[in-house]
């Protein structure tokens, strides 16, 4: 990776909604070096240089790669869980995503004040990965046991409120068909 010296260029100099117009006919409608700085020169911004210009568009297209392979790393993740409708799980990826997007556009000043952009090690990123699987493992088995807890608790109420019911019928002096077909109601057996 090169470094890069520690002033703003000409193309960082420019007005901040001149520089998100640029950005946006680069990245939405994918102008080239030359019709960027045609559109410059039409809205009196003639002191762009060209080789200023293909730097900007450069470093532009580094981070937009850096968002898409991050985007895709949050896709993989995402791809790990069975469970789409998991909040936690979902909370998770995209805080790993946003913490791989920092790491990837961070950058660090070198001691000649260079700044030099700090890249991240694959292994920590699978370490990452298997840390978010762990998670979705872990809350998979927690779901699951709360749903099985749920069914129990819900068979047992289902099962009392059988067992109500047909005290109460018998407390009445229905038949035991009349009672029969109670129980049956309520448990659906």
């Amino acid at each position: 990776m090169g470094t890069q010296r520690n002033r703003p260029s000409t193309v960082d100099k420019l007005p901040p909604e001149v520089r998100e117009e640029i950005n946006r006919l680069r990245l939405e409608r994918g102008w080239s070096i030359d019709e960027l700085i045609a559109r410059l020169r039409e809205i009196g911004h003639d002191d762009i240089s060209r080789s200023a210009m293909g730097r900007h568009v450069r470093a532009l297209s580094e981070v937009a790669d850096k968002m898409r392979r991050s985007r895709e790393i949050t896709e993989a993740l995402a791809r790990m869980s069975d469970r789409a409708d998991n909040k936690m799980l979902r909370g998770t990826i995209e805080l790993v995503n946003s913490i791989l997007l920092e790491v990837s556009l961070a950058e660090e000043e070198g001691e000649d004040g260079s700044i030099n952009r700090v890249s991240f090690n694959p292994l920590e990123v699978k370490a990452l990965a298997q840390t978010v699987e762990s998670l979705a493992r872990a809350e998979k088995v927690d779901q699951d046991r709360l749903e099985k807890a749920e069914k129990r608790a819900a068979a047992k109420a289902t099962a009392e409120a059988a067992k109500n019911a047909a005290a109460a019928a018998r407390a009445q002096g229905l038949s035991k068909d009349g009672v029969a077909a109670i129980r049956h109601a309520v448990l659906g057996a």
